[in-house]
């Protein structure tokens, strides 16, 4: 473990695609040593009662990225899906599954919304992601709801019907526009 000294210059950042993207700019010189150590998912419910685990509502490859993530931490997770196909296979595989609409109350319920301690609306169906936040919250008053829109306005709305977080697909597609193009500039700015 390093000497607390070293806290202090701690960077934050994901590794993706063979790269570790910091959630700030540094201004390192070139050659600065970079130590990476792989983090430790941790998720304590704060319900009295013990119940956790997660809800993850869709199956593409955001409920795949989640899922992928949650097992890394050893995390109790159920699957949300309209494809029985999606359903069938991942059962298979010793997943549990629920089939169904996670806008309708009858799913959440079957999926255990009553003692999650998180519910993940990866579909990207922005109409039953709002009334899924609306009902979800109504439920369990408790569960952290993180929504997947794909406007800032929408987003807007599922924060207000409840959602903890939102994710917004034009808002990521920006922030991934600016950061390539800023690489971009700056390999192409003499000294940069």
């Amino acid at each position: 473990m390093p000497d607390e000294s070293h806290l202090e210059h701690i960077q934050y950042g994901v590794y993706r695609s063979g790269l570790v993207e910091l959630d700030e700019y540094v201004d390192w010189p070139d050659g600065t040593c970079v130590v990476v150590s792989p983090a430790k998912l941790v998720v304590k419910p704060d319900r009295p009662d013990g119940a956790g685990g997660v809800i993850v509502a869709g199956f593409g490859l955001a409920g795949r990225a989640v899922a992928d993530l949650l097992e890394q931490g050893g995390i109790a997770y159920v699957i949300v899906e309209r494809n029985l196909a999606t359903i069938e296979t991942q059962t298979q595989l010793g997943r549990k599954a629920v089939e169904g609409d996670v806008a309708e109350a009858e799913t959440l319920l079957a999926a255990g919304i009553k003692g999650a301690a998180i519910l993940a609306l990866t579909i990207p169906d922005e109409e039953a992601v709002l009334r899924a936040v609306l009902i979800a919250r109504n439920l369990n008053p408790d569960v952290f709801i993180i929504a997947r829109t794909t406007y800032a306005s929408r987003g807007i709305r599922a924060t207000k019907l409840g959602a903890d977080e939102v994710v917004k697909s034009e808002q990521a597609v920006a922030l991934q526009f600016y950061n390539r193009m800023k690489k971009r500039l700056e390999r192409a700015t003499p000294g940069g």
